[in-house]
């Protein structure tokens, strides 16, 4: 993939990550810098979301894990590189289980 092409899709996402953030009625804490959005949540949980240029790769971590993504083309999201999940549903998923919300992704 073209280097200007992984930063519109890391940007897009991110932007997608900070809007669906800011509308969670629970407010958690978000800090956005360097390419890195850290989360805290109320009950002490925190997310990290983080752009990885020299491998193409946003990162996730979470209480469950730290997960890695590489852009799919042909399915238009990104996929886990161990396991192929969707990060929108790891995501979801990842709401649910740590900090309990039905997080809109």
């Amino acid at each position: 993939m073209a280097s200007g092409q992984y930063y519109e899709l890391i940007e897009a996402t991110f932007e997608r990550v900070e809007e669906a953030l800011e509308a969670l009625p629970e407010d958690p804490d978000v800090a956005v810098a360097e390419g890195v959005i850290n989360v805290r949540f109320a009950n002490g949980v925190v997310f990290v979301f983080s752009r990885q240029p020299p491998t193409e790769q946003l990162w996730l971590a979470t209480p469950g894990g730290g997960f890695h993504y590489l852009w799919d083309a042909q399915a238009s999201c990104w996929r886990d590189t161990k396991t192929g999940d969707d990060f929108a549903w790891v995501l979801v998923e990842e709401m649910r289980r740590h900090v309990g919300i039905e997080f809109m992704f």
